[in-house]
């Protein structure tokens, strides 16, 4: 069957009956759908020729860690490159954790909400799509190497100057994880870069806003034509909600992509406006 004429094939992993029948009523409109139950049916239906396009790992029988699930996907060349979204509960922080540290790109909490669980995996499928047309594409491939020889020079150091004293806040966000923030983003976020490297944006975003900005970001990359400047809101490390205007850049990084975040704080920029 060829999956380009078809609807988009999901998989989901989860032996809860329950969960699964909600899964495919809200999905099955607009995806196909398999389901596993263990561990091995999991990797058995994830590496067939028939692959998925994203995986929703819930609980495994007999019971199986998902950090072992990831890391078995992770291993096998044909699976690896399968986006999964892990099914938590409200309570499992620690699971959804871990996961992240394993390639897990996203969480959807229990009791599932239809707008949530489409809005994700939707976005999650385009972004695996363009990723692919992305690596296919032989000029884009000769630009990411440039761009990667750049970042390797001397020439960085004046740009990395201008980057650490900036006054608003950039970050390097790939797969929904912070790679780089400079001070301005650390104040913004009130986090540390220790605690910002390695964090998911839901440590300092909101579920709809969280939802909105990935949303809007795979459907620019995608060929919408969106405006690359728009509002949104941080939560800063105290709790209170900072008003901020994002300015998103898609550049190369690594084999893949990533987002380059411009931040500004609109309470500041609101004050250089009385000094002038």
């Amino acid at each position: 069957m060829d999956r380009a004429q078809t609807k988009p094939l999901l998989l989901i992993a989860d032996a809860n009956a329950q969960d699964v029948d909600v899964l495919k009523k809200l999905l099955a409109p607009d995806y196909d759908i398999s389901v596993a139950v263990s561990l091995e049916e999991t990797l058995r239906l994830a590496g067939s020729p028939e692959a998925p396009g994203l995986i929703l790992l819930g609980d495994m029988s007999p019971a199986a860690d998902p950090d072992e699930v990831c890391a078995r996907l992770n291993t096998d060349p044909t699976t690896r490159d399968i986006p999964v979204i892990l099914l938590v509960d409200p309570t499992r922080e620690e699971t959804e954790a871990s996961s992240f540290e394993r390639g897990v790109v996203d969480c959807i909490t229990r009791p599932f909400k239809p707008s949530v669980v489409r809005a994700r995996v939707r976005a999650h499928l385009e972004l695996r799509l363009y990723r692919e047309h992305f690596e296919k594409d032989p000029k884009k491939l000769l630009s990411r190497r440039i761009e990667e020889a750049r970042r390797t020079t001397e020439v960085e150091d004046p740009y990395r100057l201008l980057v650490e004293n900036a006054r608003d806040g950039i970050a390097i966000i790939h797969d929904f994880i912070v790679k780089y923030a400079n001070p301005a983003f650390s104040k913004i976020t009130g986090l540390s870069p220790e605690e910002l490297i390695g964090a998911h944006l839901k440590k300092f975003m909101s579920e709809e806003e969280f939802i909105k900005n990935t949303t809007h970001y795979s459907h620019r990359i995608s060929g919408i034509n969106l405006p690359r400047i728009y509002r949104s809101k941080i939560i800063h490390a105290d709790g209170h909600t900072i008003d901020v205007e994002l300015n998103v850049c898609v550049v190369p990084y690594g084999q893949s992509l990533a987002a380059l975040v411009f931040v500004r704080d609109i309470r500041e920029e609101k004050a250089w406006q009385y000094l002038k």
